[in-house]
């Protein structure tokens, strides 16, 4: 795979091998998405199936689960990859809470010719400034400008995939309500500051609200409740951080913010039905 081209956003080639790299089931806490150049694969998001060939966009909804089912021999795409904070910014000022909620139950689309032709520009025009940057000494100005140039150019890509979703997906537009504010706040203050604040109330206090009441209008919004949501948020930063063999359950339990490895461990196996150790030695990436 390529080199992210930023640690906000990066672009990857994948085929048949780098996906199964990631196993049968994919679920990270970043948004992402995959363009199908060539063959086809079949996943599973949910309890529906979506088959992805040539000209199509799997939108991949962070903290959801995607079972990879087939890949053809021939599969070639793009694969991009987004940090959660990044796109849902960029969401927050073009769509509402309904709009999101739709498009991840919905993930997929069937580009047309123009619309194949505007993202296929911009993914090379994207990878071309990266490898002619590559070849140069820059200073830290430079480096600072490129950077913004590159997120700059990820957002017109996250754009013209949004604009191409909502061509073919046309759905009534609705107004932001004060209620999509409070949520989409939260979303956004709870992936800056889960590793270190797992109460609801610290979240509706920086919105000047009861946790009860928070809650409530969470729950209208999104389907789940707030602790819900937190403890999506730490399980998949958990499931991550186990995947990799180098730091210990208690370094892991300290930097999610856990008093001590014991109410890590009970937390985890609550929720995952394994211990952390347990979960590590299997080797599974549920």
């Amino acid at each position: 795979m390529d080199t992210p081209v930023t640690p906000s956003i990066g672009l990857f080639h994948a085929d048949k091998q780098t996906v199964e790299a990631l196993g049968p089931v994919v679920q990270l806490a970043k948004s992402g998405f995959f363009y199908c150049t060539q063959g086809e694969m079949s996943l599973v998001l949910g309890n529906r199936a979506f088959e992805i060939h040539r000209g199509d966009i799997y939108i991949y909804p962070p903290l959801s689960k995607t079972y990879i089912r087939m890949l053809s021999d021939d599969l070639h795409g793009t694969v991009g990859v987004a940090d959660f904070d990044f796109v849902f910014t960029l969401a927050n000022s073009i769509s509402n809470t309904q709009n999101h909620l739709y498009m991840r139950e919905n993930p997929c689309i069937s580009l047309n010719d123009e619309q194949r032709r505007r993202i296929e520009e911009l993914i090379e025009l994207i990878r071309r400034r990266e490898r002619s940057q590559g070849s140069r000494s820059t200073n830290e100005n430079n480096r600072l400008i490129y950077n913004q140039l590159l997120s700059s150019l990820g957002k017109a890509l996250c754009c013209e995939i949004a604009e191409a979703y909502f061509f073919n997906h046309p759905i009534q537009p609705l107004k932001q309500d004060r209620k999509d504010r409070i949520f989409q706040s939260f979303i956004f203050s709870l992936s800056q500051n889960f590793r270190t604040h797992h109460s609801v109330s610290f979240y509706a206090a920086e919105q000047c609200l009861t946790p009860r009441y928070f809650s409530t209008i969470v729950r209208e919004k999104s389907g789940r409740n707030a602790l819900q949501w937190i403890m999506m948020f730490i399980i998949a930063e958990a499931k991550k951080l186990l995947s990799d063999p180098d730091p210990s359950i208690k370094e892991i339990a300290e930097t999610l913010g856990f008093s001590n490895q014991s109410f890590f461990g009970r937390y985890f196996k609550q929720y995952v039905g394994l211990s952390p150790m347990a979960f590590r030695s299997s080797g599974t990436k549920e």
